[in-house]
Parts: C-alpha cells; structure tokens; sequence
C-alpha cells in the first residue's frame, strides 16, 4: 500500500532508503565532474608551469649575456682610455714617437688647416680666441684654424669652464652618432691637441693621470 501522505512517506525507512540512494548517486556525478575539472585545471597548471621554466631559462641566458657584454664593453672602454693617456703622455714629453693622424681627419681643407705652421699666429694672443663669449678672433681666420677648428673653438668657448673630451666635442661636431664612434673621438681629440699647441685650450689632466680634458685657455687661466 501506497502511503497517503508526504509525512507518511518521508517516515517509511524503505522510501527514506530509496532517496538516500538517489541522493548518493546524484552525488557521485557531481563529484565525477569535479574531478574531471580539477584534472584539466592541473593539466593546465602543469603545462603554465613548465611554459614558465622555458621563460625562466631564456630569460636568465639573456642576463648572462648582458653581463658579459658590459664586461667587455667596459674592458674596451678602459682599453680605449689607457691609450689614449699613454698616447697624450708621449706627445706631451717630447718623445719621438708620433701618432699618424687619422685619414678621416684630414678630408678636404678642414681637417688638417691646423697642421701648416703659420707665422701668423702670434698676431693673436690666446685671450682672442679664449674669450667666454664664444667668438674667435678676426685674427684667427680660416685661414689659421680651418672651418673645423673654428666650429670646435666656437663650441669650446659657448661653455669654456667644461672639461671637454674628444668624445664630448665630437658629439657637438658630428652629432649623436658619434657618441659611439671611436674614430669621431680620435679625430676630435686630435683636433683639441692641435689647439692646445696654438695656446687657444689648455690641457689638463684628471688626479691619477690618466684621463686629459681641454678647457677654453680663458678659463684655465683664470682658475
């Protein structure tokens, strides 16, 4: 006999026994899926993982060669700055070695002007041209200088307290892409080495004595 109403029902064992049964196989599916998910999820996870540790990897072979290029660079640098010290050091104490000057120095009329003595020099005292308003005098025409050692002197005195490089002043001559360009600093450098003989920058060297800088002769003078 079928019981009449629901209280009857939910107080029958057999019919309570019933729904439990539903209930636990209702359960299971639902426990089925969950685990079907958390086994993608961990297949995902794993393959994000093991996506990560590529990265990882390439990443950390990228700073290994980061590193070892600045090192280089650095022993380029320091290589370049031996040079050149050892090389102003010698031309400074008479010896007789001389440094070839650089082809590209000497390109048409402007690079190599400051080469040919000329008696006209001592027309003009170092004042004239060293003067912090950045003009050159009418004394030391291109003639003297050349196109391009005017330009250097006119950049040199528009800040004449600067302690210039051949690398700075060759920025300012040939533009930002000199700043890399060692050739560009020699030919610079060069030219500041012949300015300083005309008496119109001095050279000075850093505490150690191993770097030199030029500054307007005005300015050295007046230190």
């Amino acid at each position: 006999m079928q019981p009449t109403d629901s209280g009857a029902a939910s107080a029958n064992p057999s019919w309570v026994a019933v729904d439990m049964g539903a209930l636990i196989h209702q359960c299971d599916a639902e426990l089925a899926q969950h685990d079907a998910m958390l086994d993608r999820l961990t297949s995902g996870v794993a393959a994000l993982e093991a996506e990560k540790q590529a990265v990882r990897s390439a990443r950390q072979q990228v700073v290994l060669t980061r590193e070892e290029a600045l090192r280089v660079q650095e022993m380029l640098h320091a290589a370049a700055r031996a040079g050149a010290a050892l090389r102003s050091g010698q031309r400074e104490d008479g010896s007789s070695f001389k440094v070839a000057p650089d082809p590209d120095e000497c390109e048409g009329a402007d690079g190599c002007a400051d080469e040919a003595p000329d008696g006209s020099d001592a027309a003009a005292t170092p004042a004239d041209v060293g003067s912090p308003t950045g003009k050159v005098s009418p004394a030391f025409g291109a003639s003297n200088l050349g196109p391009r050692g005017m330009q250097a002197m006119r950049i040199i005195n528009s800040e004449p307290t600067l302690q210039w490089t051949g690398k700075l002043l060759a920025v300012r001559l040939e533009g930002p892409e000199a700043e890399a360009d060692g050739k560009a600093h020699n030919r610079a450098r060069t030219l500041m080495d012949h300015l300083a003989k005309k008496q119109l920058v001095a050279k000075t060297y850093s505490d150690d004595g191993r770097r030199c800088y030029f500054v307007a002769t005005a300015a050295a003078e007046a230190a």
